[in-house]
């Protein structure tokens, strides 16, 4: 009679109603070639062919119709029936490299280089990385699961790609697990009937741990290994069913029926792994990945640019240490190798590069507007321009502008949005377009260090709301703990307000220790020092190191003029 049969619409209503009526016992997926095939992984079948038509051309001699020659005498294969000859894969990749196994290997490695996980791989990383649908086995030797997962996600999975591995499942993960039974393409795959007779022990007791918690669905598995199979066969009848979907058209192998019968479980239809998962998405209303993908992406071009500019920042300074100085000059070398090629590729950020590289602002401006006539619409160079002219040139009106033009070109980026609070801040002291802003940017981006303690010094000085300054002090450190400047910045909050010195003077020195040429953090160490402390020798040594490492400080200058006038014995 056969295996019973329930349409795909069925099915997903029955998903449905099993999620709800037994949250304790979830699915698990078990996938074969047939799912990696819209990501361009040939099924066995498709293999099987291409190997017997490499096999008959290499061989046969007399130039007879392969469906002739490839019998089983000719092939050394026993009851090999061309008509079925996905069902010999195994026997068939033997046949075809058994002179040279490296080259079966070296086969299989190209066949999966730089595939991409398609569209079905997408819904099942996003249906994986929340428990409790999180179990994956696997007869494949690709890395579509994983691949999707890392890249439509933040779940980091466990993949058990040898049988040596098995000892870390567990029945309940809390996190994606990817068992894959014929072990992963780099760790001596199996392929050869004697592999794929029976599955290995340690593999039969991980599944069996696993099945016996989870309702599986099949998916893209044709059933052409004795091993997987002959572990179906002998587990004990699964209790909520097995779920076999297979292609329309292509009707199961009796064995695959038996199966079904012996653990009273369904046949389902479907036209495609992709358009099945497809449909499954919308049943379970899964949500667009998009927006996260595109903040990833700009996410990590953002850290990596970043870091590349804050290392070659980094490079041109130069060390006292002679045998450091003669060692940085080929890294500048090829820093400046570096830009010239980055340039060439005549985006934005090739100006900006410009821009970082020249140390005299006149030139710095007339770089910034050479871009900015290439790239009129890019939000990086006119906020960065903006930047540059409130802080460098002092030119606030032409600032404004190229603020209010950045956010224009890009409502919803942070950093202009955060820059621009600050400008009106303290430039056009306009506290509340400036608080609506700040709000705005964290809301845009709640990891922003830098808004953040620019937000704590903002409530600080403008609002006087003291206990939110504080709350986004710490968060501010908590999210960028290595930052010198709002590290200072809370060592005056907790000196002035909360009257806390010892917090106070810890956050001083700390704030030195991860930038000893922050001339600000220095000067403002001497004020604390001189006026809290009344270490007046100390207080001199550090408005002294503030003036060398920034002569035109002016606070700097004003304090420690100051400081000579009260205490003329230290003008010596």
């Amino acid at each position: 009679m056969g295996a019973q049969k329930i349409s795909t619409a069925g099915f997903l209503s029955e998903f449905l109603r099993l999620h709800e009526l037994l949250p304790d016992r979830p699915f698990c997926w078990v996938l074969g070639a047939g799912a990696s095939v819209q990501s361009g992984i040939p099924t066995g079948a498709t293999l099987a062919k291409q190997w017997l038509e490499e096999i008959h051309e290499m061989e046969d001699l007399d130039n007879q119709p392969i469906e002739k020659w490839a019998s089983a005498e000719n092939l050394g294969i026993n009851e090999f029936d061309f008509k079925r000859a996905a069902a010999f894969y195994p026997w068939i990749y033997r046949r075809r490299f058994r002179k040279f196994k490296e080259q079966g290997y070296a086969f299989l490695e190209k066949l999966m280089e730089d595939k991409e996980p398609s569209y079905g791989y997408s819904v099942l990383a996003q249906i994986m990385a929340e428990k409790p649908y999180n179990a994956a086995i696997t007869t494949n030797f690709d890395n579509l699961i994983a691949d999707a997962l890392a890249t439509y996600t933040r779940a980091l999975p466990l993949v058990c790609g040898h049988e040596s591995l098995t000892g870390f499942i567990r029945p309940n993960m809390q996190r994606p697990l990817v068992a894959k039974i014929h072990r992963d393409l780099l760790l001596n795959p199996q392929n050869e009937p004697d592999e794929l007779e029976k599955l290995p022990a340690e593999w039969a007791t991980a599944l069996t741990s696993i099945l016996n918690s989870h309702i599986p669905v099949v998916i893209g598995y044709g059933g052409n290994d004795g091993s997987l199979m002959g572990f179906l066969e002998a587990l004990s009848p699964i209790k909520g069913r097995l779920f076999w979907c297979y292609l329309i058209g292509e009707e199961p192998e009796p064995r695959i029926h038996r199966i079904l019968e012996h653990h009273d479980g369904y046949l389902v239809p479907i036209l495609g792994f992709d358009e099945f998962m497809l449909q499954l998405s919308e049943k379970l209303k899964i949500p667009d990945p998009r927006p996260a993908l595109q903040k990833a992406h700009d996410d990590r071009v953002a850290a990596w640019q970043k870091q590349f500019e804050e290392l070659n920042k980094k490079v041109q300074e130069r060390s006292k240490n002679k045998a450091v100085e003669a060692e940085l000059k080929d890294v500048r070398a090829a820093a400046a190798a570096t830009v010239e090629r980055l340039t060439k590729e005549q985006d934005w950020w090739s100006w900006q590069l410009k821009v970082n590289a020249e140390p005299d602002p006149v030139k710095k401006e007339a770089i910034f507007r050479e871009g900015l006539k290439d790239f009129p619409a890019s939000t990086g160079l006119t906020g960065n321009f903006a930047s540059f002219l409130t802080d460098v040139r002092k030119d606030h009106d032409e600032a404004e502008r190229l603020y209010r033009k950045a956010l224009q070109l890009d409502p919803n980026n942070p950093i202009h949005t955060g820059n621009f609070a600050t400008f009106l801040w303290e430039v056009r002291k306009d506290y509340d377009e400036a608080e609506r802003l700040y709000r705005r940017a964290l809301e845009l981006d709640a990891k922003n260090a830098n808004h953040t303690g620019n937000f704590a010094s903002f409530l600080k000085d403008a609002r006087k709301d003291y206990d939110e300054a504080e709350r986004l002090y710490r968060k501010a450190l908590e999210l960028d703990p290595k930052n010198a400047t709002h590290t200072g910045n809370f060592a005056i909050f907790m000196s002035a307000v909360r009257k806390d010195y010892d917090e106070a003077e810890r956050l001083y020195r700390k704030a030195l220790e991860l930038d000893p040429k922050h001339g600000n953090n220095a000067a403002n160490y001497g004020e604390f020092l001189e006026k809290i402390r009344k270490s007046l020798p100390d207080a001199k040594r550090l408005y002294q190191l503030a003036l060398e490492l920034d002569p035109n400080y002016e606070w700097g200058k004003t304090q420690y003029a100051r400081f000579l006038k009260e205490h003329p014995e230290f003008a010596k």
